[in-house]
């Protein structure tokens, strides 16, 4: 925690200022809505209740969310040590998988930002340990309340529970009745949810689902499936190269002639007597549905996915153990804390905080002062401002908000595009960074005067470039 606080002491991110706007509400007694406005916009709305409930505690909601952030990575961090120790993995070999995860770029980026990421992470390995690595009923009733309860987390965990349910009742073997018990009581939390949504927001799909990943599951495209590769592989560099390690380890096994070694009954074994299956299905179900959906998945989406990359290749190096000379074990353990921490610190120092440094010094400050000239130069309780990045301008300037993405806005949807969406709602104030020009979204007959403009470093996973951002004023 020390150490993620040293690196970002002031990196939040604008989707957690989303949380924040959605937050602020919440605990005011507005319902869910975002500035003032009832919108199924949050597809977190569990964190959404949970800091807003910790907010009446420390009064700060900004304060209230990184707490919490804090406290769940933590957790991910004990869970996941626990899940190591429950699936016997040798002592020296779980010191370094921890270290992996702890030193994680991603992982350290994430853990204080505010963001729901780190609860996700907690819950999918609570529930991973709940069902697979304890045997009474208990647990297994225990598991099924949270997996309903991590549905209202992060919507992923849906997908999770369909492949649960399938591996539960037809790959697996074991007590069918408690399973089907827990899984009943998952599925009615999620049930209650969805009837709760669909009497309060008219609809049970959140608008944030619409405009990311609404199109049919056709949609691949081979450029954003080969940036999720190349995120999947990022974010777990030293287990891949531990899987490498591993094979050419598993070739000079002859060395020690004690065991007879078989490779395809290795990974077998290995993957039985761990309990690998299931998260191994869960990843596999993951990366195959986003890159079929051609949903740009970022670092803090597929992190909740890290420990359990972490668990396999830790659990076939310690099952290695039992056919490899010891010195070979301990100098692959060695070898593999080493590149843990020689690629994690060649990223964190060169890739992750230098633009997360660029966010905070471009984005996160210059959007603050456009909220705040808002805020200032609008003396009226009903002013509005259109724009795209709506998280901190939401959060901060007063002002009604019109979302071009459609994220905490559903009537976009009812536009053909921006400039109707433009005309339909005439806002005060429109804020651009260059993703449209100007006479593209804005009659020529209604009069603009550029309050605010500033060239900042690229920000965004889909905008690296340096792009201009611009505060109009508009006059219908």
């Amino acid at each position: 925690m020390l150490l993620a606080w040293l690196l970002y002491p002031h990196f939040i991110g604008d989707d957690t200022f989303i949380h924040l706007g959605f937050i602020k509400d919440f605990a005011a007694g507005k319902g869910f809505s975002f500035t003032g406005v009832k919108t199924y916009g949050s597809t977190s709305p569990l964190w959404v209740i949970l800091c807003a409930a910790f907010t009446k505690i420390i009064s700060s909601p900004e304060l209230a969310v990184r707490i919490l952030s804090a406290l769940f990575t933590m957790t991910t961090v004990y869970l996941f040590y626990k899940v190591l120790v429950k699936n016997d993995v040798d002592k020296i070999i779980i010191y370094a998988a921890v270290a992996s995860l702890v030193l994680n770029p991603f992982f350290l980026r994430w853990s204080l930002t505010g963001m729901e990421v780190t609860a996700a992470m907690s819950l999918l390995l609570l529930i991973y340990h709940l069902y697979l690595q304890k045997e009474n009923s208990d647990s297994k009733y225990l598991g099924g309340i949270a997996f309903g309860l991590a549905v209202l987390i992060r919507p992923e965990f849906l997908g999770f529970l369909i492949i649960f349910f399938v591996y539960a009742f037809f790959i697996s073997g074991g007590e069918k009745k408690s399973l089907f018990l827990s899984i009943t009581m998952s599925i009615t939390i999620v049930l209650a949810w969805l009837i709760f949504s669909y009497l309060y927001f008219g609809t049970i799909l959140p608008n944030t689902y619409i405009a990311k990943a609404g199109d049919s599951i056709t949609g691949f495209r081979f450029e954003n499936a080969g940036r999720t590769i190349k995120l999947f592989a990022a974010g777990n560099v030293p287990e891949f190269i531990l899987f490498g390690i591993i094979i050419i380890a598993a070739s000079i096994v002859p060395l020690k002639k004690i065991t007879e070694f078989n490779f395809s009954k290795y990974i077998k074994a290995s993957l039985h007597q761990k309990k690998l299956w299931l998260p191994i299905i869960w990843i596999a179900g993951f990366y195959i549905f986003y890159i079929l959906k051609d949903v740009t998945v970022i670092s803090r989406y597929s992190l909740i996915l890290v420990p359990f990359i972490i668990l396999i290749a830790a659990s076939f190096l310690n099952e290695l153990q039992d056919y490899l000379n010891p010195k070979i074990i301990r100098f692959t353990i060695i070898l593999y804390s080493i590149v843990i921490i020689v690629v994690f610190v060649f990223m964190t120092f060169k890739v992750v905080k230098p633009a997360s440094d660029d966010f905070v010094k471009g984005f996160q400050t210059s959007y603050m002062e456009v909220a705040s000239i808002i805020k200032e130069d609008s003396k009226k309780h009903n002013t509005s401002v259109a724009l795209t990045d709506i998280g901190i301008i939401g959060c901060y300037s007063g002002a009604r908000v019109y979302d071009f993405v459609g994220l905490v806005d559903k009537t976009r949807f009812d536009f053909k595009d921006n400039r109707e969406y433009l005309i339909a709602k005439k806002p005060d104030y429109l804020v651009l960074r260059e993703e449209y020009d100007l006479d593209e979204v804005v009659p020529k007959n209604v009069r603009t005067e550029i309050l605010f403009q500033k060239k900042l470093p690229g920000f965004g996973i889909n905008h690296s470039n340096s792009r201009t951002v611009t505060l109009y004023k508009l006059y219908w």
